[in-house]
């Protein structure tokens, strides 16, 4: 960041470039291709790329870095975007800040009031402090400009969860490992800073990639209407969701396929200019393009249900670990075969119980807990008690159309099992405890 105090600040946004180096149709490219994505999962994950390239090009501090930066120009008073540039180059990393390690001090109290001091502060925060406090006031305008073309404001109803497995030495874990499962508040002021900046970029870059006529890869959703999903298309469409013209995926090329391919385009864009489109990899209606963007639908979607069948069997065997027989949770659906599914307060897990009828969304309840079967990953609770006074909504559970709908798509048990019964004729069955959640 440069020019604070001055009334014009120019603020750079640096992204990992791979594409300056990974040439299209060569064997890194192809090995990207075929695996389309990064795969995570608790206490470990599987790269897109091979983890000795992830090195090279990741923005580890300390070294000079190859970087696709987009640099935006700001009104420092209205925060308004009055410009913006794009340029291949190496930018030197001075340090890396990082969420985990630093949420509990970048508070928006910190933040805001230059007297409040946190024992064991790192240096090298403290250096930025006033830089961070600019970013988080941009980020908040931002947000808030974004609200207004969505219509409504993002609500970061539900934490995020961390898992980590104790005993797994970030090998491959075996599941006897001991699991701790920690939240991290959505919307916290560092998360809300590296969000909007990634959304600048991402519209950015989709929408010039447009204006030279150069096709992209781009996410859009028609509008927030209930069933109006978001689709992958070449197409720089609105984004209702995240209430922007545009939007490219370009902002993590080193886990994300689509990202590698739009970095490409953009790269192509930077060097040519009003001439890119002749020039960049993937040209008007290529069917590489489509075949690209159906291959990655199908693979992302896999793998967001493999990292969900994970994170469910991880928080089962929490469960088991700690002894827990009861939970507090909050009713959002109804489930299969009279029950309902319940979302927990405090761990990411949905399942079905029983003696939540006629009780509307958003009841908060005490559950008990039935048996655990890791195999199906299926688990029922029964009613104890409603805790919230039906006569008072304010102290209902959170619910959001949106979530719930990811929710009810995520592995909500028990999972459906494919049995070999007879080598002969290879014939498979398939063994359910009951019916999936719909």
């Amino acid at each position: 960041m440069q020019g604070l105090g001055t009334g014009t600040v120019v603020l750079g946004i640096h992204i990992a470039a791979p594409g300056l180096a990974i040439v299209p149709g060569t064997p890194l490219d192809q090995l990207g291709r075929s695996r389309l994505s990064t795969v995570y999962m608790p206490g470990y994950k599987i790269t897109m790329l091979p983890d000795e390239v992830v090195q090279i090009y990741t923005l580890d501090e300390g070294r000079a870095n190859p970087a696709v930066s987009l640099y935006v120009t700001v009104n420092e008073a209205t925060l308004e975007i009055t410009g913006t540039e794009t340029k291949l180059e190496r930018v030197p990393v001075v340090a890396n800040l990082r969420h985990d390690q630093l949420d509990h001090i970048v508070t928006e109290a910190w933040l805001t009031d230059a007297s409040i001091e946190i024992e064991n502060t790192p240096q090298p925060l403290l250096d930025v402090r006033d830089q961070l406090s600019f970013l988080h006031r941009l980020a908040k305008s931002l947000k808030a400009q974004r609200e207004v073309v969505r219509g409504k404001p993002e609500n970061f109803n539900r934490p995020d969860y961390n898992f980590r497995l104790v005993g797994n030495d970030k090998a491959e874990p075996n599941g006897s490992e001991t699991v701790q499962i920690t939240t991290r508040q959505r919307g916290a002021p560092l998360d809300l800073i590296v969000a909007e900046a990634a959304i600048v970029a991402n519209s950015t870059w989709g929408s010039w990639m447009a204006e030279l006529g150069v096709p992209g890869i781009y996410r859009s959703q028609a509008s927030m209407a209930p069933g109006v999903k978001v689709r992958m298309g070449t197409k720089a469409l609105p984004h209702a969701g995240i209430g922007v013209k545009s939007y490219s995926w370009a902002t993590s090329p080193l886990r994300r396929y689509v990202d590698l391919v739009n970095q490409w385009q953009i790269i192509a864009c930077v060097r040519n200019g009003k001439t890119a489109a002749l020039a960049a990899p993937f040209k008007p209606k290529d069917a590489e393009l489509f075949s690209i963007i159906s291959s990655f639908d199908a693979a992302y979607s896999a793998y967001n249900g493999y990292q969900a069948g994970m994170e469910r069997f991880w928080t089962l065997k929490y469960l088991e670990q700690n002894g827990i027989t009861e939970l507090n949770a909050t009713v959002f659906k109804e489930g299969p075969g009279g029950s309902f599914l319940v979302r927990a307060d405090e761990l990411p897990l949905v399942f079905p119980v029983l003696g939540a009828q006629n009780l509307p969304r958003g009841a908060r309840l005490k559950v008990r807990l039935g048996e655990v079967d890791e195999i199906t990953l299926d688990i029922h609770g029964t009613v104890i008690e409603r805790l919230d006074d039906p006569d008072d909504t304010s102290d209902d559970g959170p619910v959001d159309d949106a979530e719930d709908a990811d929710d009810d798509a995520a592995v909500a048990g028990p999972i459906a099992i494919a049995v070999d019964v007879n080598e002969a004729d290879a014939e498979a069955t398939t063994a359910r405890a009951d019916p999936p959640a719909p």
